[in-house]
């Protein structure tokens, strides 16, 4: 019967130690290649290995799954971003910007596909 009537509360240091090594993976592609496209590539690469594990647990509903997904995926990029995207000199304003904004609006949908697919399944009582 699930958790019908039961709130589950969120174990936050786990969904942090979560980012947290998406964190040191990313920031290490990041050192080693210096391109957006590996960067963005390994903290996706993490949520979609979180997704698989809260997909295969089968506890998560749509708007926590969103939630955790999102939260890690933005503590994945967080140290790459600033410590390596932001320095480089060889961006202007405009292009870092638009990489940004560009990065933000694929991680919100990837984020939104990941939560799709971690969600349990429909019970029928």
């Amino acid at each position: 019967m699930g958790n019908l009537f039961l709130q589950e509360k969120e174990n936050w240091l786990a969904w942090s130690i979560w980012g947290i090594v998406g964190a040191f993976v990313t920031l290490y592609v990041a050192m080693s290649t210096n391109t957006a496209h590996f960067i963005a590539g390994s903290a996706m690469g993490m949520l979609v290995l979180l997704t698989w594990w809260m997909q295969q647990t089968k506890r998560f509903d749509f708007g926590r799954a969103f939630k955790i997904c999102f939260y890690v995926l933005l503590l994945s990029v967080l140290p790459a971003f600033l410590f390596v995207v932001v320095p480089s000199d060889d961006l202007n304003r405009f292009d870092l910007i638009f990489q940004s904004v560009t990065f933000l609006a694929l991680s919100l949908l990837l984020c939104l596909i990941c939560s799709w697919i971690a969600r349990r399944p429909k019970q029928y009582y």
